[in-house]
């Protein structure tokens, strides 16, 4: 899968329902992770495929609970292939996903919430899903659509 639909993926499956600005923010997360290898060894793939960085790659939704479904690199690989498919049946959606994610890596994406970001910004959660310990309110950066954002 190349860079471009790795990344949509991964906006995809985190932020399809949201404004764009929120599509856009996860795009700037992975991108920022990228460049400051944080958890990446500075690729997309190796960003996004990373073990645990993003619940999509490691959690699926099964009888109404979230079970682990993913533990390698290589399973995680094989799972967005499927979800690819799966996300590209969303024709409108995927689209303007897509054109977020092209905007976003030209540099050209503007949003008011999304011109919060730094390139400090690497962490997000959902907090309706996830209570994690890391979430510093010190390091709180902004909510957008779902997700709040904090710095490293």
């Amino acid at each position: 899968m190349d860079d471009a639909s790795l990344l949509a993926l991964c906006a995809f499956q985190e932020a399809a329902g949201e404004p764009d600005d929120g599509v856009a923010a996860i795009a700037r997360v992975v991108l920022n992770r990228m460049a400051r290898r944080y958890a990446s060894d500075g690729a997309i793939a190796g960003t996004v495929l990373a073990p645990d960085q993003f619940s999509w790659t490691a959690f699926e939704m099964v009888g109404g609970r979230y079970r682990r479904v993913c533990h390698t690199p290589a399973e995680v690989a094989v799972r967005a292939d499927g979800l690819l498919s799966k996300a590209q049946n969303f024709t409108s959606q995927w689209a303007r996903v897509q054109r977020i994610i092209r905007e976003v890596r030209a540099g050209a994406y503007v949003g008011p919430e999304y011109d919060r970001l730094t390139d400090q910004v690497v962490l997000y959660l959902n907090p309706r899903l996830s209570q994690a310990t890391w979430a510093n309110p010190a390091r709180h950066v902004c909510d957008i659509g779902r997700h709040s954002f904090y710095r490293a």
